[in-house]
């Protein structure tokens, strides 16, 4: 954005410059009625900052470049449809839309996916609390997207899941693409998954999964490498252990095959992962060798009961 940019002269009273030279900082309410409204005004462009006040907003998709802040109390609990499950706080719906864009110090609750993507890359997810929903955030790269994130410093809690779900951070693609330089790192995962009795099952709801999906027909999975998890904490349970199980940290191939490994050189690195009997699952087994881990805190807590262990892969939502 060039420092010469003109504003309108409706707008440039209210305007207020921020950090970077030519950068604006915009608020909502205030300037705009809604996140949406200011994200697609042909005033805000790449590197501004949408500052949100106290109170409870709808979110957006994201076509830009641009900072989106709560300030304290602001609080997510709508926006745009993902799939059937539900909405996300944020959707970055693919071909790069948004990329560059930062999603901070905000509340959510009440949406089924707090950070959505379908095709992004250099998005950092930061500083957020994210309560009750399928997946916190998750970044699909479809392809040719989703490098370089930094999802640092969220907590996530009140996980739930249904036939799919109840995962904190997912990065990973099913459309052949290469997942690399993302970092997921001192984010604070914890208390239960919430499972219903009639679940269909059989599946892990893992805190934080690297994703190589081959699930589907004409699936093409991803190779996935370079990626860092470090020094998160990640204690959940299941309510439904003998349906859905969980596990601290997964990596996952679906297709489980040893001779054809394609997520390596990735680091799982001083996490905290007391408490869980799965502290970190692999599929295949093979994928021990091929990443590197060191350093992360295992075992029981003190008292505690022994739980069921993870026997299966991640069913993580598109």
């Amino acid at each position: 954005m060039g420092l010469g940019r003109l504003v309108s002269p409706v707008t440039a009273g209210a305007l207020l410059l921020a950090g970077s030279a030519g950068a604006a900082e915009w608020h909502v309410p205030g300037q705009f009625p809604t996140i949406q409204a200011a994200i697609d005004s042909s005033s805000v462009h790449d590197g501004d900052t949408i500052t949100v006040s106290f109170g409870r907003h709808k979110g957006a998709t994201v076509t830009k470049a641009i900072t989106i802040r709560g300030s304290s109390g602001a609080t997510i609990v709508g926006g745009p449809v993902v799939n059937a499950y539900g909405r996300a706080g944020f959707l970055f719906a693919g071909a790069g839309q948004g990329s560059g864009a930062t999603i901070t110090s905000l509340h959510f609750l009440g949406v089924a996916f707090a950070v959505f993507s379908r095709g992004a890359d250099f998005v950092s997810v930061t500083d957020n609390d994210i309560r009750g929903v399928f997946q916190g955030v998750t970044n699909w790269a479809n392809g040719t997207w989703g490098k370089g994130w930094d999802i640092s410093r969220n907590t996530i809690g009140g996980l739930k899941a249904s036939c799919g779900g109840g995962i904190g951070v997912l990065v990973g693609d099913y459309a052949g693409g290469t997942v690399t330089d993302n970092l997921i790192a001192n984010n604070t995962i914890e208390g239960p998954v919430r499972v219903r009795s009639d679940d269909c099952g059989n599946y892990n709801a893992p805190g934080v999964t690297l994703f190589a999906d081959f699930r589907f027909p004409g699936d093409l999975g991803a190779t996935i490498h370079n990626n860092r998890v470090t020094k998160n904490r990640v204690y959940v349970t299941s309510y439904e252990p003998a349906l859905v199980t969980v596990s601290g940290v997964e990596l996952s191939d679906t297709r489980n095959l040893a001779a054809q490994i394609v997520i390596s050189s990735n680091s799982v690195a001083y996490n905290d992962l007391r408490g869980m009997d799965v502290p970190v699952a692999l599929t295949p087994d093979e994928l021990v060798a091929a990443n590197t881990f060191v350093g992360n805190l295992t075992g029981p807590l003190p008292d505690e009961p022994s739980r069921r262990l993870a026997g299966a892969a991640a069913a993580p939502i598109r």
